[in-house]
């Protein structure tokens, strides 16, 4: 007789993909064991549609039915002979690493201002002298004072934003202070302690009661 100590999941067979569980994994034994070629892929095809329902946000995806496969391939061991309408994948396939993301080297001078506004002063300083150069130096000389007052609550001038324009273009752009024409968009200051009105909630026309604790009851303001 079998007791529970002798059948612990730890003493069984490794998971492969835990998310289906044992019994798709016993399933996918099974078919390899199988001798007609016919009978696996019938089964096989049983399995994958167990799989989707197990794995229901996999159907979120348009190659989910393809994903399905390669994982039952990966439960197989990758030693699965079926017909797939897939092709099929292998070993080398699932351990190959993927392509390391490029990082950005150079620091953001102006971290308040992000590295969008550092592609658009790149762009504009290589951009020939016209009225169109000038305009969109003034719509980015918007978002430097407009971004500068969400983030640290401060009002540039136009020689300082004229002074962060020459640094962040290296030169390439060096607008006059009285030649910049800002748009404030006019949005309130990020709360904070100094500036956060107070709120007042009300029920039946009067204040809502504070809880005390030196009376153990409600008080009114």
């Amino acid at each position: 007789m079998t007791t529970l100590q002798e059948d612990y999941n730890t003493q069984r067979e490794h998971l492969t993909i835990s998310e289906y569980g044992r019994q798709i994994q016993e399933y996918v034994k099974h078919i390899q064991s199988l001798a007609d070629r016919d009978v696996r892929t019938k089964w096989a095809n049983s399995v994958v549609n167990v799989m989707a329902t197990l794995n229901p946000e996999l159907r979120q995806q348009t190659n989910y039915r393809e994903k399905l496969w390669g994982h039952l391939y990966q439960i197989a061991d990758f030693n699965l002979d079926v017909d797939c309408p897939y092709p099929v994948p292998t070993r080398e396939e699932k351990s190959k690493k993927p392509a390391p993301i490029p990082y950005f080297d150079s620091k953001i001078k102006f971290r308040f201002y992000g590295r969008n506004l550092q592609n658009m002063v790149d762009k504009v300083g290589e951009m020939e002298n016209s009225d169109l150069k000038q305009d969109l130096v003034n719509l980015i000389a918007s978002f430097m004072f407009n971004s500068c007052k969400s983030w640290n609550n401060e009002n540039l001038s136009n020689d300082v934003i004229a002074e962060h324009l020459k640094i962040l273009s290296k030169g390439k752009l060096s607008p006059e202070g009285q030649d910049i024409v800002v748009s404030p968009d006019n949005s309130p200051a990020p709360f904070n302690q100094g500036n956060q009105p107070r709120k007042f909630f009300k029920r039946g026309g009067q204040k809502k009661g504070r809880f005390n604790r030196n009376n153990g009851g409600f008080r009114r303001h």
